[in-house]
């Protein structure tokens, strides 16, 4: 043999086991391992756990790197090809999510590795959680060899070479005589580049099928020794390949997830929260976060109004028509709900109180007095208190009934005896209805009326003025509310109110003019703005 001969066949040699240790020596594949969903508590106690398993084995990315390459791939591409660019970006190889079922007494952790590269997800790994002594060790030992079986795959298609013509460097157990798996076999694409076909075991094409086998569980490298072999036509056969397998036993605390909750956790990674995409596929409300339903709502703003006082006499009759006479001033209201039906986003509802208060501010009405003209200070005000009952109707309807006592204080200050319109002072009970209909998310119209009895009226029921009467009232509204950020909303509500008096003589004006009847009417606008809460 030649010189040339053998120093080329020790070439050979030397570089096949380097390659062999340079294969061995590889560092673990890189995995990121996210916020799990669920009780908070639970959450973390399963991620730490997760973390403890696989944190010895695999360089553990952090979580906001893998999140940034994620949300600045999802700025060019989308599906698939987002979780390739966040995949390379990153460095990441697997993706391991996690969340946590509660089941009262029961508490399941669903574990799922996605391959980084395209979020294909494998299956998913349940165990069980002792409440808050998180996971027991026989199902730490169940989750570890169940993603060991996993995450071998994701190694084996990342980590392996393309064939060469070097003798192929196999594997055995210390101890046993079965053969290791063989590297996975790769094909070449046109680019000279080298791509892991299916993640099924290869076979000969003229050999028959081998019956189904449990996955390997990865062993300790410590347990690994390397030896040499000619190369063969065929790969040698995987270990758990052989007819003397034992399957594993099943995991006692593994709970099958549902189809519904694989679904909604797919959806929650292929579209994060806060994407335009998940908006517009899953609605505006996706993301919505549930909140406390308001029990308290304040509100307060200007009003203006117009009244006429007119009394049906004869057209020759001596009695001054009080007619259109304009106010403005300031009113506030308030509503309590203490016991809602809904606790979390729902509305007002259930029994409640309400109160409200008004007063004039800057208002006057013209007088021409003789050879003067004069112009009087109106003071207007009242107070209402309300008892309600308040429920909901569906989604978008909402109905109010209730009972209400108030007073409405209605005087000219200084007013000359030439000026013939009585002060009034109005104490009334009544009973109300209204109707609130939702036409966007927290928007409201509402329509409402109400029906009351005059109890005392005031200076109009003097001997010197129209004497005893008889007075009952009607009320028409229509409102509607805008929600606004941080809990405020703007409320504005048109109300008509007509008293009718009936007049049963002995009073002066009454007698002396022939005066049967008259009317007591208002309209009123108003805008406030308010808070809930």
């Amino acid at each position: 043999m030649s010189i040339t001969t053998s120093a080329f066949r020790f070439a050979l040699t030397a570089a096949a086991l380097c390659a062999a240790a340079s294969t061995a020596d590889a560092k673990p594949r890189r995995l990121v391992i996210l916020d799990f969903d669920g009780p908070r508590q639970l959450a973390d106690s399963g991620r730490s756990s997760v973390l403890s398993v696989l944190g010895e084995q695999y360089d553990v990315v952090a979580t906001k790197r893998w999140e940034q390459a994620r949300a600045a791939a999802a700025q060019q591409t989308h599906g698939p090809a987002q979780w390739s660019r966040a995949a390379k970006q990153s460095g990441v190889d697997a993706v391991i999510e996690g969340w946590v079922q509660d089941e009262g007494r029961r508490k399941i952790l669903n574990v799922v590795v996605r391959e980084a590269t395209n979020g294909h997800e494998f299956d998913t790994i349940s165990v069980r959680l002792d409440g808050k002594n998180g996971i027991s060790s026989e199902s730490t030992r169940q989750l570890q060899t169940s993603l060991d079986e996993v995450l071998d795959w994701i190694d084996a298609g990342q980590n392996e070479p393309a064939p060469s013509a070097l003798p192929v460097i196999t594997t055995k157990r210390i101890g046993s005589t079965k053969p290791a798996a063989p590297a996975r076999p790769v094909d070449d694409d046109d680019d000279g580049t080298t791509r892991s076909r299916s993640r099924r075991p290869l076979i000969d094409d003229d050999a028959a099928a081998p019956e189904p086998q449990p996955r390997r569980a990865r062993r300790p490298a410590a347990e690994l020794e390397t030896t040499s072999s000619a190369p063969t036509g065929k790969p040698a056969a995987r270990a758990d390949e052989t007819t003397d397998a034992t399957p594993a036993e099943p995991a006692h605390d593994a709970k099958e997830v549902s189809t519904a909750t694989r679904e909604a956790h797919e959806i929650e990674i292929l579209f994060p929260q806060g994407s335009e995409e998940r908006k517009d596929i899953l609605g505006p409300k996706v993301d919505h976060v549930p909140q406390k339903t308001a029990r308290f709502m304040i509100d307060a703003g200007p009003y203006y109004g117009s009244r006429s006082l007119i009394w049906d006499a004869d057209a020759d009759a001596n009695v001054m028509q009080f007619a259109g006479v304009s106010s403005k001033g300031v009113g506030i209201n308030a509503a309590v709900y203490p016991f809602p039906s809904k606790q979390m986003d729902g509305i007002l509802s259930g029994v409640g109180f309400t109160g409200s208060l008004h007063h004039s501010a800057g208002s006057s009405v013209i007088f021409p007095d003789t050879n003067t003209v004069e112009e009087y200070v109106i003071n207007q005000n009242g107070w209402e208190l309300g008892a309600h009952y308040r429920a909901q109707l569906g989604s978008m309807i909402a109905v109010d009934g209730g009972a209400f006592y108030g007073n409405q204080t209605y005087e000219i200050v200084d007013a000359s005896p030439n000026f013939e319109v009585p002060d009034t002072k109005y104490s009334y009970l009544g009973a109300s209805a209204h109707l609130d209909l939702e036409i966007t998310d927290r928007a409201l119209i509402g329509f409402g009326a109400r029906y009351f009895t005059v109890l005392d009226a005031g200076d109009l029921q003097s001997a010197d003025w129209f004497g005893p009467a008889d007075a009952h009232g009607l009320g028409l509204e229509a409102s509607f509310q805008i929600p606004l950020p941080a809990s405020l909303y703007v409320r504005g509500q048109l109300s008509y109110q007509r008293i009718s008096l009936d007049l049963s003589g002995g009073g002066q004006i009454t007698d002396e003019e022939g005066v049967l009847s008259g009317t007591d009417s208002t309209i009123t606008g108003n805008v406030n703005l308010g808070i809930a809460f």
